[in-house]
Parts: C-alpha cells; sequence; structure tokens
C-alpha cells in the first residue's frame, strides 16, 4: 500500500513538473481567429485535463491542443513568422508544435515575428464583463480620432460621437496658440483644411470639441517624423496579403493593426480594425484589439462594448 502510495505520489510529481516546464515555455503561436457561430473551438493546455473554451489572443505553448466541433475553425498563427494553421473538425485535435522556418524572407518573418509576440501580450480575461453589451452605454459626446495618438502625414480628420440634432465647434492648438477653430459643424468628420497653418512633426498639437450642454474636451495628436513614416508605411506595404499566403485575410488585418498599434499609431489601428470588422463583423479577435484601442485612449465604455462582442462571439457566454 505504501509502495502504492508513493508510485502514485511519484507520478502526480511527474505530471505537476511537466504542466510546470510547459507552461514556462516561450508561445510558439497565437489564436488570432475564432468562428464558433455553428460548433465551439477549445484549447486543451499541455498536461491539464480539460477542455476550455478558445479565448482571442491566446498565446499557445508546444504540446498544447486546439479542437473545433460542428461548423466551428480557428487560426493559429505562429510566432517568429513561420506561417499560419487553420484548424476544423477534420483536422482536430491539432496538437501546437513550433514549425520549421517558413519560406518567406527575412524581413517579412522578422516583422511578422514581432507583431505576433506583441499581439501573443494582448490577451484579456473577458470573465468579469457585465452579461449583456446593453448593460454599457457609450459615452452621449466623444472625441473619437485622433485621441492621444501619433499619426501618419497628411490629411488629418477630427471625428466624435454625438446627437445629430446639436451643432459642434473645433478648435486646434499649437505651442503658440490657435491654429484654427470652426463653429457650427453638424456630427460628421470634418478634416483639417489645407488652407490653415500646417501641422509640423514632432509638435504636440491639442483639439478641443465644444457643444451646448457638455464641458469641452481636449485630446492630443502629434505628426510622425518623415523617417518613422517611412518605416511604418515600408511595413504596412509587406503586411498584406500577398506578401503572406496562407493567412486569413482577418489575421492581417489584426497584424497590421497590432503594428501600428505597437508604436501609438492608435487612430490607424483603430482604422484598420473598422475596415477589418466591415467585412468580418463576427471576427472575435477583431473586436478584443479594437477594445484595447478603445481602452488604452481612454474611452472605457466603448471598450467595455468591443470585449463583451469578443467575448460573446468566441463562445463563452
Amino acid at each position: 500500500m505504501t509502495i502504492k502510495f508513493a508510485r502514485a505520489a511519484l507520478a502526480g510529481a511527474i505530471v505537476l513538473a511537466l504542466a510546470a516546464l510547459t507552461s514556462a515555455a516561450d508561445p510558439v503561436g497565437v489564436l488570432t481567429e475564432i468562428r464558433a457561430e455553428r460548433g465551439r473551438v477549445e484549447v486543451k493546455r499541455a498536461g491539464e485535463p480539460e477542455w476550455k473554451p478558445g479565448q482571442p489572443l491566446l498565446a499557445l505553448r508546444p504540446g498544447d491542443q486546439i479542437r473545433a466541433t460542428g461548423e466551428a475553425r480557428a487560426s493559429l498563427v505562429f510566432t517568429g513568422g513561420r506561417g499560419a494553421q487553420a484548424v476544423s473538425a477534420a483536422n482536430s485535435p491539432f496538437t501546437v508544435q513550433a514549425p520549421a522556418a517558413a519560406g518567406a524572407g527575412d524581413k517579412v518573418r522578422g516583422l511578422v515575428g514581432g507583431v505576433t509576440d506583441f499581439l501573443a501580450a494582448k490577451q484579456k480575461d473577458l470573465a468579469y464583463l457585465p452579461l449583456s453589451v446593453r448593460a454599457v452605454r457609450p459615452p452621449r459626446v466623444a472625441q473619437l480620432q485622433p485621441r492621444e495618438t501619433k499619426l501618419l502625414p497628411g490629411a488629418v480628420t477630427f471625428e466624435w460621437s454625438g446627437s445629430d440634432t446639436l451643432r459642434y465647434k473645433i478648435r486646434v492648438l499649437g505651442p503658440q496658440g490657435i491654429l484654427w477653430e470652426q463653429a457650427g459643424l453638424p456630427r460628421k468628420p470634418v478634416v483639417y483644411p489645407a488652407s490653415a497653418q500646417g501641422l509640423e512633426p514632432g509638435v504636440r498639437y491639442f483639439w478641443q470639441l465644444e457643444t451646448e450642454g457638455q464641458p469641452m474636451q481636449q485630446a492630443e495628436l502629434q505628426i510622425l517624423p518623415a523617417a518613422d513614416a517611412r518605416r511604418v508605411r515600408e511595413s504596412l506595404d509587406i503586411l498584406v496579403p500577398a506578401s503572406l499566403p496562407g493567412y486569413p485575410p482577418s489575421s492581417v488585418a489584426l497584424m497590421r493593426a497590432g503594428y501600428v498599434l505597437r508604436d501609438g499609431l492608435y487612430a490607424d489601428a483603430r482604422r484598420e480594425l473598422l475596415t477589418a470588422l466591415a467585412g468580418d463583423p463576427d471576427e472575435p479577435t477583431l473586436h478584443l484589439l479594437l477594445g484595447q484601442v478603445y481602452e488604452t485612449i481612454g474611452l472605457g465604455e466603448l471598450a467595455q462594448r468591443e470585449f463583451i462582442e469578443a467575448r460573446d462571439l468566441s463562445g463563452r457566454r
């Protein structure tokens, strides 16, 4: 009896040790797409007995398993720019292992690898959220774009939420004072006019929004220097489907958004994600990253709504 107990204890210790080693291993992939509307996407960690619902941007390690049931499917993007893997009922359960280096060039692998590592750190616990998106009220009037962000050189568009029955006033300020202002505006995007004083790279500017019955709001913006802007544009030219064969379109959009988000270009990240969601509104990972953008720029209510969408679409309700 004592020998059996000792053997059982030793076996348990070995399992726990293996699980600890696995959890300490570096991630080799990130769950970038979850389609669970007619089935389920689940993950089982190496060394653990239970399957759990897949979560957007979940970092996966060697030995972890993914399975899809029914018509559900998932996409896994490997770290280091080593390609992507689709998972469906046909190839479930799929055991995660670090693949050999993909055929892409070093520049593409390095760029994709850096963005994938960044995305792996953006996963968020969605269990604490309200039961319904209707429980979260968005702000009545709020500056949406640009908001506490860097911008690529070019046209600057101001966007805000609010009632269509109100009229709004915008003011742009620089180090020397007011550069431009316009009153009586309807609630629709407004482009900074070419006739106004130009916005210089590296300078902190502010834009203010006023309307009747609401406190004045102010947000910061900064134009990216030319060398940094060139690097960003060159990288975005690489992060396209033509350069990333085998990567699903929404995963490519996610990496583009992740790249500019990492560089503090929050307005560009929001635009990339909204464009992707217009064509793929049921992808929870896009909603999750958009929520991260809103949370970063101080729009907590909008962030909560996106997080709830991400949770519900990934089948966690």
